[in-house]
């Protein structure tokens, strides 16, 4: 699902006919969620989180898709294959592991690297 369509779900799932009322109840201002909108911007994990919740579809798999749409060939070979493998509780503990801020970021990508590939093997 793409960002147009998450918005457009999000607005028809909660009424609210406006981007500025959708930016507002994930807490982002309007011009930001138009950005998104047009594909000139991408926002947070956590933003998308709250907007995937507000429209009704599934975290795990939104930012999934986010990851692989940014991710290059081999890295959306691996986003692919997770959608695939993981089932969504353990999709939504390796994003929690992604989107939780780490004191050492080199220690905190290792530490995710090996949960995925405990998860997978």
């Amino acid at each position: 699902m793409d960002t147009q369509e998450l918005i457009e779900l999000a607005k028809k799932r909660t009424g609210i006919k406006s981007l500025t009322g959708i930016a507002e109840a994930i807490g982002i201002n309007q011009s930001s969620l138009s950005l998104l909108k047009s594909g000139k911007s991408e926002l947070s994990d956590e933003t998308y989180i709250k907007l995937a919740k507000l429209a009704g579809v599934d975290p795990a798999e939104v930012i999934i898709e986010k990851h692989m749409r940014k991710a290059g060939p081999e890295g959306q070979k691996i986003w692919a294959h997770l959608a695939k493998a993981l089932p969504k509780t353990a999709a939504l503990f390796v994003i929690a592991l992604i989107v939780t801020p780490t004191n050492q970021a080199h220690a905190g990508t290792f530490q995710i690297f090996k949960v995925i590939k405990y998860l997978l093997c």
